[in-house]
């Protein structure tokens, strides 16, 4: 995922984002490999057009877990 993409909608509607991954990654360059690894930046995924970005906006404390 590259770092800026975010939501393709007309409408940017905090309501259809969730986040997928919340202050982590799971990387196969850190050790444990495929684990999960601490980071300042969440996943975040607008359900509506599917787009998935990285993000340690303040925003992404007030959105919910993906189910």
């Amino acid at each position: 995922m590259a770092a800026g993409c975010h939501c393709k909608c007309n409408v940017k509607d905090h309501n259809n984002w969730v986040v997928t991954v919340r202050n982590g990654n799971y990387s196969a360059f850190e050790s444990p490999k495929n684990g999960f690894h601490y980071s300042d930046y969440s996943s975040v995924k607008c359900t509506k057009c599917g787009m998935i970005w990285r993000t340690k906006a303040n925003y992404v404390v007030d959105l919910p877990d993906e189910a």
